[in-house]
């Protein structure tokens, strides 16, 4: 359905997709707390990348198709606002307390900052050639990483859906979004050196499948290819749901980021496993009851989180 924004215009609102972002928030919490509890938990990230690339791709298609335009200044003013406080707060706090706590916390500090502020560490640090993986030097704010690949995503994409949605036909959107996934997937497995992996789990070009194939879902949700993605979760969901959710747990409990199965096809289906656990969670028939997935994502406590979620 659709809901009132602080503008005053609407935008859609999808249930389940706060619980959704909950599970991705706790598995990455569990993970940097103790590894060994969740040793696939980082894969809460790749999670998260899904859903924003569903959630924004269907807010910027729902905008153009009901007003005929894009406000750019009023979307990047709402990452903005979004993001940009709780961002500065954290930097500042944590440089001050990583100076009492340990002198060695701030080392590189400087190039660490400028990543943060610029939304660009990943590619500062795949320059400075800081392992993401070494766990005898970790960098201070190494895991805004992924923010900055979502930051990118949220600077460029909106351009790129305005032409698409202009200029190409609802099925070939979906297929150009599925052609950018799949050659950022053939690009970590191919780019995957033989020992860290930090440059392919670093980079935006091998790292952006899990958006493109959120935005692949929001181009088919958003058209005539919808009434077959219902059609296919109410044949086959009772099904593919329990499957993909084993799928995806599974893979968080044996996955390794020392393990090259991981890059080399592992996150790719934990992220092809979220898109079917999205659609089945948005997905609700008028007139029908909800499904066991619905409910759980339902769940208040989970709702609270993924409302609250960076």
């Amino acid at each position: 359905h659709v809901e009132a924004d602080r503008s005053g215009g609407t935008r859609p609102h999808f249930h389940g997709l706060d619980g959704l972002r909950a599970v991705a928030i706790v598995s990455v919490l569990v993970f940097h707390l103790h590894e060994a509890w969740l040793p696939g938990g980082f894969l809460g990230v790749d999670v998260f990348f899904v859903i924003s690339g569903f959630l924004i791709t269907a807010l910027l298609v729902h905008e153009l198709t009901s007003t005929g335009t894009l406000d750019f200044r009023r979307f990047w003013t709402r990452r903005a606002r979004r993001l940009l406080p709780a961002l500065a707060l954290v930097v500042v706090v944590s440089s001050l307390i990583a100076r009492l706590v340990d002198r060695d916390l701030v080392v590189a500090l400087g190039r660490q900052v400028f990543g943060a502020a610029t939304f660009s560490t990943n590619w500062v640090e795949i320059a400075a050639g800081q392992s993401y993986f070494d766990r005898t030097a970790p960098a201070l704010f190494m895991n805004f990483w992924s923010l900055a690949v979502e930051e990118q995503f949220y600077l460029f994409w909106p351009l790129v859906v305005f032409l698409l949605v202009r200029r190409v036909a609802p099925k070939a959107r979906v297929a150009t979004a599925l052609v950018v996934a799949a050659g950022s997937i053939v690009a970590m497995g191919v780019l995957l050196p033989a020992g860290d992996a930090t440059r392919v789990y670093y980079g935006t070009d091998t790292h952006v499948f899990g958006l493109m194939l959120g935005a692949a879902l929001a181009f088919a949700w958003g058209s005539s290819l919808r009434t077959r993605l219902l059609a296919v979760n109410t044949r086959w969901g009772h099904l593919v749901t329990p499957a993909a959710a084993a799928v995806l747990l599974l893979l968080m409990l044996v996955l390794s980021n020392d393990f090259a199965v991981t890059f080399r096809g592992g996150i790719a289906l934990a992220s092809l496993a979220t898109g079917w656990l999205l659609l089945a969670g948005i997905d609700r028939v008028p007139g029908e009851p909800r499904t066991w997935l619905q409910l759980a994502l339902d769940l208040r406590p989970l709702r609270w989180l993924g409302q609250r979620s960076y």
